[in-house]
């Protein structure tokens, strides 16, 4: 096999890209670097050229890096795959390591991480290589266990070959055809005149036969050596010696094989005794091989595992592949050690009688799927976290139980930032430690302070294996193995323990997951900490009274509860035409200039955010065309209040603002655009009061302007009226009479109509039937028939239903007249009153309703008026259809039952 090691690389970062390809050709001159720009393109290369290792990383347009590798695993499911990923996917490395990932690592720090990935690189492609290998020679030897047979040869009484089959060629290495007739001497060396003689005088029949050992002359003079057994037949009353012979050197080179393979290498019988035992049994158990056999091998299984053991090995002929289990077995110190058995081939020989089973120690995977396992349910446990100590301890007690790490610690960043301090510590701490370690800022190089500071601000882990020999620190630490790993912004994780080199690969890699998972927990508590806080000064807003004072509760929230600094908020005002500055927190004003209005022409950043409607977060203003880009004003991030202004948020310190942030900010804007509708509609809701009760006072004179000043003069010519028929009769008089009796008519509609519209406040249970029935006292119905269907007890104000109802059946005896039937009955939501006169026109129909309509010279127009004011008032609705008998009907309904 050629030494090149090919290799393809696939990132989308182009830049990147070509460095990495440089740096690892450089590292590693057998490797020869083939790139891709995402997981197309790399399944592409793979189609077409040897791979030998896939390097990849995880965020790629299209697939990502997971779902890359579920192809390549499709494709190539032993290719080796290393994950090479930036910050912020540590969260993956679990799920990668589950999907069989072989390598994790993560771009971040020097070029010595180029070093670390070609070696990893050669390191997963010479397994590899060493895998192929050994299957390659164990399916060599399982083809020839498969496939080759035994030589077989019967002789006669007198030596001669009767029969040789195909396999004997190979063992003599003369044609079957050609051997028989043939003296069984002539494969003989010269000289051999007892091997004939020995293999014709065995006995007759199994327990006859005999092992018997030789050497075979091929054509060319080399002597073999031969195993075989002899037994005497008679077939067909001819005496036969059947010969099945075996060359002894390909035995020898099994055996060989055997005895020098990792694996060991078993022979069960059917009672589950060992038989046979390889050498690497003692490398594996602690037991040597003598010690085992003839013991039964289910006695040192684990009385938990031994029923999974026997359903899987208890008939090996039944099985539809290699019986295989995984199971916990005693080694020779009495502890238990994780094992994997396959099944293979029956055994039927004199010396081995069994099955032939291979084992292999797989401890090691079956701690990392343990490890992997107890990860996934101690960060399931810290997303429940309620509080950061709470945090704090569980990932401590996480790091020791997963990684046996005592001296580990959680070091959170003082409020001032000038500490790290410890918030939770392993149980070995008090006892190595004088007193709780605490890092000050700002210590001399060598310290453990300096050590764990230089740690925190870089975004990387530091590793180091023995602290006391790394030329890192000047004074004594009771720590040698030590990772430091930054939780964010929080502060620093620490696992440590008294001896060197302790840490694996993966225990660093389980430290950094547990800590990316810390770092969201303590995130989480911290946002929603300050949601907490945030709501109940938001509760505050929606008590203002004005505008003015909703902008001061705003900023008084953003800076005593978000803790922001430098704070303005702006409303909408359209005579100003733009964003008016109507709220500013202290340090705004002594840090910016005196705030303007931001107009749609003037560039601003706050009025952009207003009009695209979304927040606007900007690390540094200075590489900006901001108005403030000059002042000392760094970070900031705008949200808009709805359509009503801006919160603008700013710090003096670039790069301030995080997503939490901008998370904690969006929920005060939010709660601020509540308090200003609910001011607006509190605003246009007393407004409308004011105006209504402006209308109220109209109505009212109004209504004494026509009780009054109208009806007096109107009974003033009543009066006269009757004084003139008693000096002289005329016909005009009548008219007159008449034209006062329609006056008096709508005088009165017009009161009615001036006071039913007022909603109905104190309504209460009325009788409907019984209201219908004393409308025939009060209405005059002349020689028109009422008939009162309707029945229950509705939900209305009495005096006003007695109201509708009378002008209802006024109306219908008026336009049905003096032989009209009127109905009044009930519906399912209310009741109606019908009846079988002319009815009303369907296109006029809307139009009955209208103050001032009357199809009768004698009607005021005003009657059905009422009756949809009264409707109104109770929340009912009214309608005019036709009635069954053709006449017109009114239907009446929302109304409310009080059954």
């Amino acid at each position: 096999m050629s030494d090149r090691i090919p290799v393809l690389l696939v990132d989308d970062d182009p830049d990147l890209r070509a460095v990495t390809a440089s740096y690892l050709e450089r590292e590693v001159d057998r490797i020869a670097v083939e790139t891709a720009a995402d997981a197309a393109d790399g399944l592409a290369v793979l189609s077409e050229r040897e791979v030998e290792c896939v390097v990849s990383d995880y965020e790629m347009p299209g697939r990502d890096g997971l779902e890359f590798l579920d192809e390549v695993r499709e494709r190539r499911p032993d290719l080796p795959f290393i994950l090479f990923t930036g910050r912020g996917s540590e969260a993956v490395a679990s799920e990668a390591i589950s999907a069989g990932v072989t390598d994790y690592l993560q771009k971040r720090g020097g070029t010595e991480r180029y070093e670390r990935l070609a070696n990893r690189i050669v390191e997963a492609v010479e397994k590899r290589r060493a895998e192929r290998e050994a299957a390659r020679t164990r399916d060599q030897i399982a083809a020839i266990a498969e496939h080759a047979s035994d030589a077989i040869l019967s002789l006669d009484t007198d030596g001669v070959i009767r029969f040789a089959n195909g396999a004997a060629e190979s063992l003599v290495g003369r044609d079957s055809a050609s051997l028989g007739g043939r003296s069984f001497e002539t494969v003989l060396p010269e000289g051999d005149d007892e091997t004939t003689d020995r293999l014709l005088s065995v006995g007759e029949g199994p327990d006859g036969g005999s092992a018997v050992g030789f050497r075979v002359r091929l054509p060319d003079g080399r002597e073999v050596p031969v195993a075989a057994r002899a037994e005497r037949l008679t077939v067909d009353g001819d005496r036969r010696v059947v010969v099945v012979a075996r060359n002894e050197t390909e035995r020898d080179r099994h055996r060989a094989f055997i005895e020098h393979a990792s694996d060991v290498v078993a022979v069960l019988s059917r009672d589950w005794r060992f038989r046979y035992l390889s050498p690497s049994c003692e490398r594996v158990t602690g037991h040597a091989p003598t010690d085992l056999l003839g013991e039964r091998s289910l006695d040192y299984v684990h009385p938990e595992d031994r029923a999974a053991v026997e359903a899987a090995f208890g008939d090996p002929d039944q099985a539809d592949g290699p019986p295989t289990a995984e199971y916990r077995f005693r080694t020779a110190d009495g502890d238990y050690r994780w094992l994997e058995s396959v099944g293979s081939d029956e055994v039927g020989r004199d010396e081995v009688d069994g099955y032939v089973v291979t084992t292999r120690d797989v401890s090691e995977r079956k701690e990392r799927e343990r490890t992997l396992s107890r990860l996934r349910e101690w960060t399931r446990e810290l997303n429940y976290t309620r509080t950061t100590d709470e945090a704090a301890d569980l990932a401590v007690e996480a790091v020791d139980d997963l990684i046996d790490a005592g001296l580990s610690g959680i070091h959170l960043l003082s409020a001032d930032g000038d500490c790290l301090r410890p918030a939770a510590l392993g149980e070995s701490v008090p006892a190595m430690f004088e007193e709780q370690p605490s890092y000050d800022r700002d210590e001399p190089p060598g310290s453990r302070a300096a050590l764990a500071w230089d740690a925190f601000r870089n975004e990387d882990s530091v590793v180091i294996d023995e602290l006391s020999s790394s030329g890192r620190l000047d004074e004594s630490s009771p720590a040698e193995s030590l990772v430091l790993r930054p939780i964010g912004d929080h502060g620093l994780f620490v696992v440590s323990a008294p001896e060197p080199r302790e840490f694996t690969d993966t225990d660093v890699l389980v430290a950094e997951i547990l800590s990316g998972h810390l770092e969201a927990a303590l995130d989480r508590i911290e946002r929603e900490s300050r949601v907490e806080r945030l709501h109940g000064a938001t509760r505050t807003l929606v008590r203002a009274e004005s505008r003015a004072e909703i902008a001061e509760r705003a900023v008084e929230a953003a800076t005593d509860v978000l803790e922001f600094s430098i704070v303005t908020v702006r409303l909408h005002d359209e005579a100003a035409g733009g964003l008016v500055p109507v709220a500013v927190s202290d340090p705004a004003t002594e840090v910016l200039p005196e705030r303007q209005t931001f107009t749609p022409d003037g560039g601003s950043l706050n009025w952009a955010a207003f009009e695209a409607g979304e927040p606007r977060k900007f690390d540094d203003i200075r590489a900006t065309d901001a108005l403030d880009a000059d002042t000392a004003l760094r970070s900031l991030l705008v949200v808009p209040i709805g359509e009503y202004g801006t919160i603008s948020i700013g710090e003096t310190e670039p790069g301030v603002f995080g997503g939490v942030d901008e998370y904690l900010a969006g929920i005060l804007a939010t709660a601020a655009e509540t308090a200003f509708q609910a001011e607006a509609r509190t605003r246009r809701l007393a407004e409308r009061t004011a105006e209504l009760e402006r209308q109220n006072d109209r109505l009212e004179e109004f209504a004494g302007v026509v009780s009054h000043d109208l009806r007096n003069p109107l009974e003033v010519a009543r009066g006269r009226t009757e004084l003139a028929r008693e000096e002289c009769d005329s016909e005009h008089l009548a008219a007159v009479e008449r034209a006062h009796d329609r006056m008096a008519a709508l005088i009165g509609d017009l009161l009615t109509l001036a006071r039913e519209g007022d909603p109905v406040t104190d309504p209460g249970p009325v009788d409907l039937g019984r209201i219908v029935g004393s409308c025939r006292r009060t209405v005059d119905t002349r020689e028109a028939t009422l008939r009162a269907e309707a029945e229950g007890m509705i939900v209305a104000d009495e005096g006003r239903l007695r109201q509708l109802l009378e002008n209802l059946i006024r109306n219908a005896v008026e336009h049905g007249g003096d032989d009209v039937t009127v109905t009044v009955g009930s519906l399912p939501d209310g009741f109606y009153v019908a009846d079988d006169g002319p009815g009303i026109d369907p296109a006029r129909r809307e139009e009955v309703f209208d103050a001032g309509h009357s199809t009768t010279q004698s009607g005021t127009g005003f009657g059905l008026r009422i009756v949809e004011q009264v409707a109104d008032a109770h929340g009912w609705s009214v309608r005019a259809v036709e009635s069954d008998a053709g006449g017109a009907r009114f239907e009446v309904t929302g109304v409310e039952s009080a059954d």
